[in-house]
């Protein structure tokens, strides 16, 4: 797996030659900046001999009576006079060599700038290719998808060659190129979206779109599915999520999250459960950090499909009552959450767009200080101006694409973008092997491609990522007091709310 990094101050995307200078300046900086210390250690150490000659032989009182300490009054004088060259010669040796290691770290950042620059370059062609895809959808949306099933097809005949085996996975990656674009403009020709909006925006009609369906889904979907909310606190077997102190962590917290849910008769747990841990500042207030796994399609489950749709609608109101929005925001009530308290959420697939959808409509209540996603779509969430978002999202992994956009590049809002790298790839790429057993390749919805991608990106030394992975740090600064799990169910009938 490899990754580039795309919004943040700036990036540092995969290619070698770029990657290449990039450490090699980095690591030229820290070599420069030891060596700078210790010469500015040799002057001192050289002043404190300069300070011990002194008071041994005195101008107006050398000693006489230890002939091994006795020393003509032009001999100290010169001892005395070679230190202190010798001491101005370490500081400006220092000063130096310092001055070297800026400017290495000063050159590596350009570096990181310049692809940076390249980055955006490769974002604006996906962007031009996506438009005309979104244009062509919404003028003939029939054809385009007949023309998206066709190269579905051709991809799948090509794992069947490679693999023997006929796998959505290879259909996915042969049409990445025009998902999202398809989506747009059969969004907006759903929606009804104006040749300018098509033109001007991308995803909106998406949500506008999404809005409309929702609309109707909802109610009928109340009606199948039932709307009173049932929310518990349950206790595992196993302890899936832990003290997380950067977002790699968090991220394999939330893959063992998902499996702990699946894997009943050994942590005890089961689906739609989220998880909530808190951290004790020194100020006697708490930090929260809230673990969210993606849609289960269970029942009577309120991380279902329909509640995706929900999420991704254009009102407000629809997002902030959608069943999985509901459950998640009543659990960090009941355990505790206060609205000043600093609070980081990730969430894996439908749980990134329910956090995004708390860091969009629940801002009078909650203080959201950082969201991190993998796989999901929230290109078009309003997320509130004080928040950090850190995406993880795969070149073809059709789920993030649903949103029919890409995601902002901004200061405060940065994406990984993760691709497959192949064996015989020989250029010098920062990659990580993807942890998942051997066969068929699988879809790379799989959270165990973005654990691999974020780790690929972390390779590169960016210090977009290393800001953001700050202050996600920051976010949830403080002791670790443990977490608790909460279940959701959604029906008619059941247990009173407890």
């Amino acid at each position: 797996m490899t990754s580039s990094v795309h919004g943040g101050s700036f990036g540092v995307a995969d290619d070698g030659a770029y990657l290449h200078a990039h450490r090699t300046l980095a690591s030229q900086h820290d070599v420069l900046t030891a060596c700078a210390a210790r010469w500015t250690r040799t002057a001192c150490a050289l002043s404190s001999r300069r300070m011990d000659v002194s008071v041994r032989f005195p101008a107006t009182a050398l000693p006489t009576s230890t002939p091994s300490m006795h020393a003509p009054d032009g001999d100290a004088d010169m001892l005395m006079h070679r230190i202190a060259c010798a001491v101005d010669a370490c500081n400006d040796v220092g000063v130096m060599v310092r001055r070297l290691a800026d400017e290495c770290g000063r050159l590596a950042d350009l570096v990181a700038r310049a692809w940076g620059i390249y980055n955006a370059a490769e974002s604006r062609n996906r962007a031009r290719t996506t438009k005309v895809v979104q244009l062509l959808a919404k003028a003939d949306p029939l054809a385009m998808s007949v023309i998206g099933l066709g190269m579905g097809l051709f991809g799948a005949g090509y794992g069947y060659a490679t693999e023997g085996t006929f796998g959505v996975a290879h259909m996915s990656h042969a049409t990445s190129w025009m998902q999202e674009g398809l989506l747009a403009g059969i969004g907006d020709r759903m929606s009804g979206a104006s040749p300018l909006d098509t033109i001007m925006r991308n995803g909106s009609g998406v949500a506008a779109a999404a809005g409309r369906i929702t609309a109707i889904s909802a109610p009928a979907n109340d009606l199948v599915q039932g709307s009173r909310l049932t929310i518990r606190q349950v206790h595992a077997l196993t302890a899936p999520v832990g003290y997380a102190d950067n977002t790699a962590t968090a991220l394999h917290d939330l893959r063992g999250l998902g499996r702990a849910n699946a894997d009943t008769a050994r942590s005890g747990l089961s689906y739609a459960t989220i998880a909530i841990s808190r951290y004790a500042r020194a100020d006697g207030t708490n930090a929260w950090l809230v673990t969210i796994p993606g849609t289960d399609g269970q029942a009577d489950s309120p991380l279902g499909w329909e509640q995706n749709v929900e999420l991704m609608s254009d009102d407000a109101t629809e997002r902030a009552h959608a069943d999985s929005a509901r459950f998640v925001a009543e659990a960090m009530r009941r355990a505790g959450v206060a609205c000043g308290d600093p609070v980081a959420l990730i969430g894996h697939s439908q749980g990134g767009i329910i956090a995004a959808t708390i860091a969009s409509d629940y801002t009078d209540e909650f203080t959201v200080g950082h969201v991190v996603t993998a796989g999901s779509p929230i290109a078009n969430h309003p997320v509130a101006k004080g928040t950090w978002v850190t995406s993880v999202e795969m070149d073809d992994e059709l789920v993030a694409a649903l949103d029919g956009a890409a995601n902002p590049e901004q200061g405060r809002w940065l994406t990984v973008r993760g691709s497959l790298a192949h064996e015989d790839d020989d250029r010098l790429l920062a990659s990580s092997a993807v942890d998942i057993a051997e066969g068929p390749s699988g879809l790379t919805h799989d959270l165990a491609y973005h654990e691999a991608a974020y780790a690929s990106a972390a390779q590169l030394g960016t210090p977009a990522l290393e800001r953001h992975d700050d202050h996600f740090r920051r976010t949830i600064a403080g002791e670790y007091q443990g977490t608790s799990y909460w279940q959701g169910r959604i029906g008619d009938r059941g247990d009173e709310d407890r």
